[in-house]
């Protein structure tokens, strides 16, 4: 009864797939996708100033559409970059994904749980890295930063050593009794991850992660989620860049975002083939689908 109740979970979640190589029936498990977005959109209202209000003028203006009629799905242990310029929807998206903010249309599923409905849920398998943090308290350690953001994933006393003294070797700090203020950028970046890492997500949401740092320090920052983060964890990744040679670095596949609106969505390999150029650079992808959106839309 066990062994049947297991098998019935199982199907749930896992499609079977019959392939047939050299006269011998093979069955494939592929588990579905982690993070499945459809008919995404998101409208953002102009905040009425206050000189319309001394007028009178309450009359809301058109909406800006952040993100129209989005669609996309994303397969544990795989890593995607999201490109596009300022005001693409880049961080709109994320948010999203991390029930930060809630989509006006649209429906968004993380392992099963569906955004709107089962936020709690989705915040214990999601981390986000924003790359405007103001969250931590520079009067206070790194290492008491972590312990308060920790008490907020509700790990108790014996959790929170284990885990911050795992993500202390991880990140081969010995730095974390001296005050955030402290800290260089680069250093303060590497706290931020580190609570996004606190509890132990699946799922890691990165916000332009290496904004702000010199190139040498990014760079750095850069192999290391790669190698630390994404290779030996075996994190989910989204993360949302303007830099093409970060996302190069980091990216199985890439969605190219432009005003609110997905226009292409793939591995290096088929964007090539969506502008039919097969020696194509994802700069030169990037420059064409973006120029010429009307065809791509």
């Amino acid at each position: 009864m066990y062994l049947l109740s297991i098998i019935y979970y199982i199907t749930l979640y896992v499609e079977i797939f019959d392939l047939t190589v050299k006269g011998f029936s093979v069955k494939l498990l592929t588990m579905p996708p982690l993070i499945e977005v459809h008919n995404l959109s998101k409208y953002f209202f102009t905040p009425i100033s206050f000189k319309r209000i001394l007028k009178l003028d309450f009359k809301h203006k058109e909406p800006t559409c952040a993100l129209q009629d989005i669609n996309f799905s994303v397969s544990g242990g795989n890593t995607l970059g999201i490109l596009g310029l300022n005001g693409a929807g880049k961080t709109t998206l994320l948010k999203i994904i991390a029930t930060l903010i809630l989509p006006d249309k649209g429906k968004i599923q993380v392992a099963g749980y569906l955004v709107g409905r089962d936020d709690e849920k989705i915040k214990s398998l999601v981390g986000l890295v924003s790359s405007s943090e103001r969250s931590f308290y520079w009067r206070l350690s790194g290492r008491q930063n972590l312990e308060f953001f920790s008490s907020l994933y509700g790990l108790n006393k014996k959790q929170t050593k284990s885990r911050i003294d795992e993500l202390m070797d991880l990140f081969g700090v010995d730095y974390q009794d001296r005050r955030f203020g402290e800290y260089s950028t680069g250093m303060q970046k590497k706290f931020v991850l580190m609570r996004a890492l606190i509890h132990n997500p699946q799922i890691l949401l990165l916000d332009e992660p290496t904004k702000s740092l010199d190139y040498a320090t990014a760079l750095r920052l850069r192999d290391f989620i790669k190698e630390k983060i994404i290779k030996q964890q075996g994190k989910t990744v989204i993360f949302a860049t303007h830099n093409l040679d970060e996302a190069l670095d980091f990216a199985d596949s890439f969605m190219i975002l432009h005003k609110g609106k997905l226009l292409a969505l793939g591995t290096l390999q088929e964007l090539r083939r969506v502008v039919a150029k097969p020696q194509a650079t994802l700069g030169e992808i990037f420059l064409r689908i973006t120029q010429q959106e009307q065809y791509y839309a």
